[in-house]
């Protein structure tokens, strides 16, 4: 006798996708992001900030980020955000390139937001 799949089961407490319709625009908000997480890498903004913002592992990355610089006292207030580029991946999903210039420094970003449970959620990181 073949064993039936079992019917997949939706479990109404795990994070719900959301619709990119029912999100705020992605470019302003990826450009608000870029600058954030750039400050919270280089030890002038606290890492708890983003805590609603990003996974629980990219946010335990930036907080290891956060207190390297400070402890270095690289703290600085110098971040500016040059360009900022959007793609929509799917519904829901949007793919970031950033140019930030940190300490006189450019450098390259690129995010994956995902829209869940009503907001933006930081996914994926990548500096260059």
């Amino acid at each position: 006798m073949t064993a039936r799949p079992e019917a997949q089961q939706v479990d109404f407490f795990d994070r719900q996708p959301t619709s990119t319709h029912d999100l705020p625009a992605a470019l302003p908000w990826a450009a608000h992001l870029s600058r954030t997480v750039v400050e919270v890498m280089e030890g002038s903004r606290d890492a708890t900030q983003l805590s609603r913002w990003v996974t629980p592992e990219l946010l335990t990355r930036l907080a290891r980020r956060n207190a390297l610089s400070r402890r270095l006292g690289r703290a600085t207030g110098g971040v500016g955000v040059r360009t900022v580029r959007a793609c929509h991946v799917r519904d829901g999903i949007v793919e970031v390139s950033a140019v930030v210039v940190v300490r006189q420094q450019v450098r390259a970003m690129a995010l994956r937001l995902e829209g869940l449970d009503g907001r933006w959620l930081l996914t994926v990181l990548e500096m260059g």
